[in-house]
């Protein structure tokens, strides 16, 4: 059995990429649909993550002073109502996020206006009222259950005994310390995307037509070198392809501004249109341009492979 380390799991998934892929792709697909459903768009939603992950952070220094703090899901509200905001200033959180500084000014008053954030102490922090509370418990609860489905197949993948019931006790136990590190994790994917595309609703759009390809392409489990190596091995899989109604329906995006921004994606020949249905799929020859290239793409593995890392070894320690 090899010696776990992030490197380990970042090269299993390399080898076993479209495979990988499959899992990957819905969990983001879900993961960015709930933030543009929840706060009318993924800058907004952006924005939130970057306050939950700080609220995480101050209820685990609770733990530096008490061991047996109690940091599971089911104390979390509690956990939070108590907890001390960190001021933040706006280049700060600029920097962090790879916002404008005004765009930040501007959707923290927002989300402000909206109960979403709260003022606690004169700092900003995030405090949703009872609705929001509601969404994010159900939203919460998903996103395990997507994450299990991963951390499964990556466990499965390295020879791991790990049941998914073990893995959904260990991460809902110590909720804050996982979704904290999940949160780092998810916060460097959007700048990642954002600093590639500039609009994070084009990340979304690509993803609902990228996950319907992946169902497709998994069978043949091809890895990350060959396909780089190689793009006109996805020529066979271009039959994948989804309507601007379809990720209108499911992202929540109006049909209108899918259509504009498929249009875009379409000139930088990251997808293209059938002319007779009208339907997109994605370009084999997009693997080979910058905007999703080896290096990027293999950034993302290595972000998400640090995550997996830290859940799996602190559940292994455990048992």
């Amino acid at each position: 059995m090899e010696i776990l380390s992030s490197k380990t799991i970042e090269d299993k998934i390399l080898k076993n990429y479209f495979e990988y892929q499959y899992y990957f792709v819905e969990l983001q697909s879900k993961f960015l649909s709930g933030l543009y459903s929840k706060y009318q768009n993924i800058d907004n939603g952006n924005l939130v993550l970057y306050y939950e992950k700080q609220t995480h952070q101050n209820i685990l220094r609770k733990k530096d002073y008490d061991f047996n703090f109690n940091i599971s899901l089911e104390k979390f509200w509690e956990n939070h109502s108590e907890s001390n905001p960190t001021r933040k200033s706006l280049i700060k959180i600029a920097k962090d996020t790879l916002l404008p500084k005004e765009t930040v000014r501007r959707k923290i008053l927002e989300l402000l206006n909206k109960k979403v954030l709260n003022k606690k102490n004169r700092s900003v922090e995030w405090l949703p009222n009872e609705q929001h509370k509601q969404s994010y418990n159900l939203f919460v609860n998903e996103e395990i259950e997507d994450i299990i489905k991963l951390l499964n197949y990556i466990c499965k993948k390295l020879d791991y005994n790990i049941s998914k019931e073990e893995l959904e006790k260990e991460i809902k136990e110590k909720f804050s310390f996982y979704w904290f590190h999940y949160l780092g994790a998810q916060l460097e994917y959007l700048k990642i995307w954002s600093k590639q595309l500039n609009d994070l609703e084009f990340a979304l759009i690509l993803m609902k037509i990228v996950h319907v390809f992946t169902r497709k392409v998994k069978e043949e489990n091809i890895s990350h070198k060959k396909i780089f190596d190689n793009p006109s091995l996805l020529k066979n899989f271009i039959s994948a392809n989804v309507s601007a109604t379809s990720i209108s329906e499911i992202t929540k995006i109006p049909r209108a501004t899918c259509v504009r921004k498929l249009g875009i994606l379409v000139k930088l020949k990251v997808i293209s249109q059938d002319p007779i249905t009208k339907r997109y799929y994605v370009l084999p020859e997009a693997v080979s341009k910058d905007l999703i290239s080896r290096k990027i793409t293999q950034k993302v593995v290595t972000t998400f492979s640090n995550f997996f890392f830290i859940c799996i070894r602190a559940i292994k320690a455990k048992k």
